[in-house]
């Protein structure tokens, strides 16, 4: 056990004689690379400080490779960081006079190459320099420039004012908005019509709808869009009722309620207008009505046949109208109503019932009332018929409508009728009932549109 204890330690020294000679290796090595390095490092440094295409500027590489031989000696050295160091450094040690026998011709080139570089940027720095130079001159110009912004500037603030007004008309540039604006509330809601149509115009006007979906409905669908429809105030949804109308292409007005002779035995309803009230009760109630719908040309009166007959009463529904751009039917329930001889008055325009067609809701009643209808346009030029929505009237109406055309006729909206017919006081008697045709001599009389 102790022999074999004792054998243990000799295989140690033998590995450690080996590692000196691993050592030495690597030094000559080192000292290869060093030697490539400077070399490769020396000749990079040749080719950049060599000139080539300025001859005045030789000098330098020859300083640069004297430079580079000693640089090449020190390689022995391990660190390889140090040539590249001292070419990349060669200004610093040349103005040191310590070599001696260097000196002569290494400073002699030392002095040169702080002037080289400093010729080489101003050559290039004078020859960028003209370009510069007309600028520079026309620097002082800009002072001036710089004291015309003052003056500039006062009539740049007047400018923005004229935006401010142009931002504000810009609104108005469009034609149209002006125009409906300007034109009356029943000719921008009118029905588009031929003014230059020559043949004697008829108008029939449906009143009292919205109170009977059915009815209504029937009048909307089946009668031509040439038919005027009356709303009552009344009718529920009348909004609706209104513009369905229009889109069918109807021309639109609203029933106002006035007293009847009868009244109270008979009530058109709360909103009602009365001899017995004061005009601006009147008015107030009248607001009210009108204000449930829009997009209608203007009023018909409903029953009234004792309001009708007061100018009193009358005149400030009709000043009502005309601040309201509005036209006015005369439904005529009294032979004797003013409604149409106070729009004439005041200026609005107006029109009033010849004849009402389904006073007795039977055919041969209706269609002797269409009769008349036809007789009175061929004599007046316009003539206006009210009807009701009965099954009956809406039978004899569709029937009778495309046949009318044929015997030189037109179907118009009421607009289109409004001041054609004979002044009041020459009307061709009660709408209530048939009467004779009126003398042709009131033609004439008769203003156009």
């Amino acid at each position: 056990m102790a022999a074999t204890d004792e054998s243990d330690p000799p295989p140690l020294p033998p590995a450690r004689a080996p590692a000196p000679a691993a050592k030495r290796k690597p030094s000559l090595l080192l000292v290869a690379w060093a030697l490539l390095i400077g070399g490769v490092g020396g000749y990079a440094a040749w080719t950049q400080l060599e000139p080539a295409e300025h001859g005045p500027d030789l000098g330098e590489p020859v300083a640069a490779m004297v430079r580079l031989a000693p640089a090449a000696t020190p390689a022995q050295e391990p660190a390889p960081a140090a040539p590249p160091a001292t070419a990349a450094q060669p200004p610093a040690p040349e103005p040191t006079p310590p070599p001696p026998p260097p000196p002569p011709a290494v400073v002699t080139p030392a002095p040169a190459p702080p002037p080289a570089p400093a010729p080489r940027p101003a050559p290039r720095e004078q020859a960028a320099t003209p370009a510069p130079a007309p600028p520079v001159q026309s620097e002082p110009a800009p002072p001036p420039v710089a004291a015309q912004p003052a003056p500039v500037q006062p009539p740049r603030p007047t400018p923005a004012p004229q935006a401010a007004p142009q931002q504000a008309a810009r609104p108005a540039l469009p034609p149209l908005p002006p125009r409906d604006v300007e034109a009356p509330t029943w000719v921008r809601f009118s029905r588009p019509f031929d003014p230059e149509d020559r043949r004697p115009r008829i108008a029939i006007v449906m009143t009292d709808l919205g109170k009977s979906q059915a009815a209504t409905n029937a009048a909307v669908q089946n009668l031509g869009g040439a038919i005027t429809l009356a709303f009552s105030p009344y009718a529920d949804n009348l909004t609706q009722w209104v513009a369905l109308a229009r889109a069918a292409g109807h021309e639109v007005l609203l029933n106002v309620p006035m007293e009847p002779a009868d009244f109270p035995a008979t009530d058109p309803g709360p909103q009602t207008l009365l001899t017995t009230l004061s005009a601006r009760q009147n008015l107030e109630r009248l607001d009210s009505l009108l204000g449930r719908a829009q997009g209608y040309v203007g009023i018909a009166t409903f029953a009234g046949s004792r309001f009708t007959t007061s100018t009193d009463a009358m005149r400030p529904v009709v000043d009502r109208l005309f601040a309201r751009g509005l036209l006015l039917l005369d439904s005529r329930a009294a032979p004797n109503s003013l409604a149409a001889r106070v729009a004439d008055e005041v200026g609005v325009p107006r029109a009033y019932a010849d004849r009402v067609l389904d006073v007795e809701a039977s055919r041969p009643a209706i269609d002797r009332a269409l009769a008349d209808l036809e007789r009175i346009a061929r004599a007046n030029g316009a003539a206006v018929g009210i009807a009701q929505p009965f099954p009956v009237t809406f039978e004899r109406l569709i029937n009778w409508l495309p046949l009318v055309e044929n015997r030189g006729f037109v179907i118009a909206p009421l607009s289109a009728v409004v001041n054609r017919q004979p002044a009041a006081g020459q009307a061709s008697g009660p709408a209530a009932g048939p009467a004779a045709s009126p003398a042709p001599a009131a033609a004439p009389a008769t203003p156009a549109r």
